[in-house]
């Protein structure tokens, strides 16, 4: 078995697989605004080179919001020179339906088949109406997936728009992920929790975010602002477990109802880490670079943006995206930097080895002669132990032919006591005990059929059964072997 990279080596592994020189633009439509930021990135220093926020007409007025997306969006890649090849796009958390899974750790190997056939009862609209994909994060001996869903008319509208200004994206997802993924890489991958509370024309979000997953998101009418219930309500029991045990806890708040909750919330989420919404800027400042005066006073409804434009330079964490694989836009890459290097120290081996090739050859050739002088002895003794070695397997051989035949008896006598619909795709005899791995129709029905037979016993499943496609289950089971 190989043994598990060092996590300082496999960070800095990660980091050199991310080189690039690339541009990327992240957009980040709101209630009520739209945000813009434009990274570049060279080798792998990402800065913060042009951003807007400008505000949007009310959902209710359809037309005239895109047509303003549209403006907004086509004025400020013409105004700054940017091409928009490379652009990600994060709608509000208002339009998205969020759902939670809880699998157990044997579905990993089918995890795509199991949550497909868990989506129907996850999500409230059907799936044809949908855009999807799911994050998912281990939990003990669990497996927590987190359903994100659009309505496909929402994502269709918005990307309409943006085809206007003459920009499509390659990815979707929603601001709470955007902010995952500005998380992570503000504090390079070391979970640290940060909630996030912002205004957006009259609709409160609040997101948490902790161990580089998000725990949870809420959105918040501006009748439950001052109610001291609602607030202890859906404030999450371990977003105060975090704040109690983790002091580097960053909050920020935008917008005066905002800032209304949290005086609501008190004993929710202490007074103290209310002010370190700078902290986590200046956190950010250490691996983000922006002009002077940026980081100063910074924008909340700006961050998503940015989380946003993260996954257009390839330094996003979460890699959600609606998009099916067939609606995503792929375009040239480019090779990344990585590979130049890697090339450069190719050729430079190649130079070197002919280089000396033929010094090492002439070199070898004399001493080949040497060592071979030397190892005639050990030569004969070796082919003498060949012989030895041969004769000791005929000797096994003729020892393990009851085994065979025993197997073969057990083989045949599975064939006739599993059903037609089912199969095996494993097969092992260990101590007197055959271990059984496949597919049927009813995999509760095959051990009372092995229970019947002569040649077993006591047969009972290894693991827990899993629904997978073609109303298949998934089974592992043993049983005694019957002398």
């Amino acid at each position: 078995m190989t043994p598990a990279l060092p996590r300082d080596a496999r960070r800095m592994f990660s980091r050199a697989a991310r080189l690039d020189f690339l541009d990327g633009l992240g957009i980040s439509v709101g209630q009520r605004h739209v945000a813009i930021a434009h990274l570049g990135k060279r080798l792998s220093s990402v800065s913060l080179q042009h951003w807007t926020v400008a505000a949007l007409p009310p959902q209710d007025q359809a037309e005239a919001r895109a047509e303003e997306l549209a403006r907004v969006v086509a004025g400020f890649v013409s105004a700054n020179g940017i091409g928009a090849d490379r652009c990600h796009l994060s709608l509000p958390r208002g339009v998205a339906l969020l759902s939670r899974l809880v699998l157990p750790a044997a579905a990993r190997d089918d995890l795509r088949q199991v949550v497909d056939f868990e989506a129907d009862r996850a999500l409230p609209m059907p799936r044809a109406e949908l855009y999807w994909d799911f994050l998912v994060r281990e939990a003990g001996e669990k497996l927590d997936v987190l359903v994100v869903a659009a309505p496909r008319k929402v994502v269709a509208d918005h990307l309409a728009a943006l085809e206007k200004a003459g920009v499509h994206p390659r990815s979707v997802t929603i601001t709470p992920i955007a902010l995952l993924d500005l998380v992570a890489f503000a504090t390079r991958g070391e979970g640290a929790p940060v909630a996030a509370l912002v205004d957006d024309g009259g609709v409160i979000e609040l997101d948490f975010v902790a161990g580089n997953a998000l725990r949870t998101s809420h959105l918040l009418r501006p009748a439950e602002v001052s109610t001291p219930a609602a607030c202890e309500r859906i404030m999450a029991e371990e977003a105060k477990t975090a704040v109690a045990s983790d002091p580097q806890l960053y909050a920020w708040r935008a917008g005066a109802d905002a800032a209304a909750l949290l005086g609501a919330a008190e004993g929710s989420l202490p007074e103290e880490i209310l002010s370190r919404g700078p902290e986590f800027a200046r956190r950010l400042d250490g691996v983000l670079s922006a002009p002077d005066g940026f980081y100063d006073a910074p924008d909340p409804t700006l961050l998503p943006a940015i989380g946003t434009a993260l996954g257009a330079v390839r330094e996003d964490t979460a890699g959600l995206n609606l998009l099916p694989p067939e609606e995503r836009r792929v375009g040239d890459e480019g090779a990344p930097v990585l590979t130049f290097l890697l090339a450069s120290l190719l050729v430079l081996a190649t130079l070197g080895w002919l280089g000396t090739a033929i010094w090492k050859d002439a070199r070898n050739l004399g001493i080949l002669h040497d060592r071979m002088a030397e190892l005639e002895p050990q030569v004969r003794q070796v082919h003498h132990d060949e012989d030895e070695a041969k004769a000791t397997r005929d000797r096994l051989k003729i020892l393990t032919q009851g085994d065979q035949r025993k197997i073969a008896v057990l083989l045949r006598e599975l064939t006739e006591v599993i059903p037609e619909d089912a199969y095996l795709s494993t097969f092992r005899v260990r101590n007197d005990r055959v271990e059984l791995e496949g597919f049927a129709r009813s995999a509760s029905d095959l051990v009372p059929l092995l229970e019947k037979s002569k040649h077993f016993r006591n047969a009972q499943f290894t693991s827990p059964v899993t629904k997978v496609q073609n109303n298949q289950e998934r089974f592992s089971l043993t049983t005694e072997i019957e002398e």
